[in-house]
């Protein structure tokens, strides 16, 4: 445990200054949020920078893992040399990723209520669904991030292993395998056999003063992207072990 810690300090220390800018960068959006409460005709225009950028944190933890390991391929053999197997080497930087976007996603969550109580009565009839809703998009942001995160993991490892085989073009074949892969994906998610094994267990959820119609989720979906990421985390791991590694 002692050995994971040091990695979770040292992959920390890579992406703090990214971090840091993270935490700056809400504030900033918080003082653009109170100016242009001041400046727009439609106070609840006031809104629309915070909202932004709590959708743009979809792709924090990918994109501190892929700068984390960016940073480690200029140096990919001391990282190898590590004794600890690879997903233990990953699975730090996924909780160093996570951990980052737990805490800048919260301060953005503390900073709207402390803009939006000075001006609750604009939008009292909606408060209720306003803040489960939050709550209910907060999850969905991290799961749909490290769904992406082990994405990145898997074409990194993938750009390493062919960078070995055939050099400087292994970066086309990896953007081709990018978008073949989300191509297929896409295909498979219009399919029945996708429909068949991800639409049971269905969870509604409703916000009638915000939408006009609820939201349907499914537990067969959950199951599915649970089995994707950790497939694609495994298949990451075997590739640095046994093919990065080599």
């Amino acid at each position: 445990m002692r050995q994971w810690s040091a990695l979770f300090i040292k992959d920390f220390k890579l992406t703090r200054t990214v971090f840091f800018i993270g935490l700056v960068m809400n504030v900033l959006i918080a003082m653009l949020t109170l100016y242009m409460g001041r400046v727009a005709d439609d106070s609840l225009l006031m809104f629309v920078p915070l909202a932004i950028a709590v959708a743009i944190h979809v792709v924090y933890v990918p994109l501190i893992v892929f700068i984390d390991l960016k940073s480690e391929g200029n140096h990919l053999h001391l990282w190898l040399n590590n004794p600890q197997p690879a997903y233990k080497l990953l699975l730090s930087k996924i909780a160093n990723g996570l951990m980052m976007m737990v805490i800048s996603l919260t301060m953005l969550y503390a900073l709207s209520r402390l803009l939006i109580e000075p001006n609750f009565s604009l939008i009292e009839p909606y408060w209720t669904d306003t803040w489960r809703m939050g709550w209910f998009i907060f999850p969905h942001m991290i799961w749909i991030s490290i769904e992406l995160c082990t994405w990145v993991m898997v074409l990194w490892a993938i750009y390493q292993y062919l960078k070995l085989k055939i050099g400087r073009w292994s970066w086309a074949v990896v953007a081709g395998a990018a978008v073949l892969s989300e191509g297929l994906n896409a295909l498979f998610k219009t399919s029945d056999p996708y429909r068949y094994v991800t639409e049971w267990g269905g969870i509604t959820y409703q916000f009638p003063t915000i939408l006009s119609e609820p939201i349907q989720t499914f537990a067969g979906g959950y199951i599915y992207d649970f089995i994707i990421i950790i497939g694609l985390f495994i298949l990451t791991a075997w590739l640095v072990d046994n093919k990065v590694e080599g």
